[in-house]
């Protein structure tokens, strides 16, 4: 099994390719991605879409009214929608729900201990700037708690004096990368720049 953070930069080097696939690949690609996110992760799935369906129906909109092109017949034609601005407004649906299907799954994979601990591993580079990786990734651990607990208080309730104080201490696992890590990571970035050129 490849290490949290190795898979977290994968979908990540995936996320940087997606921008650079036309309509029908990305369509190609994201039937049997929903599809086995739906299997796989269902609930998690089904929560991050319902998070954000407010963004992919404003994404919808603003590409498909706004993009300049040849109208479509009838009264919609008449408002702005375009042919053009359809087609733009799928492409960038589909890319966003690609990457939300993926993270999904990648989240039901690595568990929400994994998620953190490969963020952890990526945050590195900040080791020893007033323990801000620490600050950050402890945020992190609170914040996905506090959503998947499904708790509908609030952060007023946080705030309040008979609110609780949330947990005392949080822990975490963490392990070094392998060198299948190092070689899988060396793959992402060949295969990003190949398809970037």
């Amino acid at each position: 099994m490849f290490h949290p953070a190795t898979l977290l930069l994968a979908w990540a080097g995936c996320a940087l390719i997606l921008p650079l696939l036309p309509l029908g690949v990305l369509a190609l690609m994201l039937v049997p991605a929903l599809l086995s996110a739906l299997l796989v992760a269902r609930r998690r799935t089904v929560a991050l879409l319902r998070r954000a369906r407010w963004l992919l129906l404003s994404i919808a909109l603003l590409f498909a009214f706004s993009t300049p092109g040849l109208a479509v017949p009838g009264p919609l034609g008449g408002l702005g929608l375009t042919q053009d601005g359809l087609a733009l407004a799928a492409e960038q649906l589909s890319r966003l729900l690609l990457l939300l299907v993926t993270l999904a799954v990648l989240h039901e994979h690595l568990g929400t201990a994994g998620f953190v601990s490969g963020l952890y591993w990526l945050l590195g580079p900040l080791h020893g700037r007033r323990g801000l990786r620490e600050r950050i990734v402890v945020r992190l651990m609170l914040v996905v708690e506090f959503v998947e607990s499904g708790s509908g208080a609030g952060w007023r309730h946080w705030l309040s004096e008979d609110g609780d104080s949330g947990p005392q201490s949080l822990s975490l696992a963490i392990r070094r990368p392998r060198w299948r890590d190092r070689l899988a990571l060396l793959a992402v970035a060949c295969a990003v720049v190949a398809l970037a050129w």
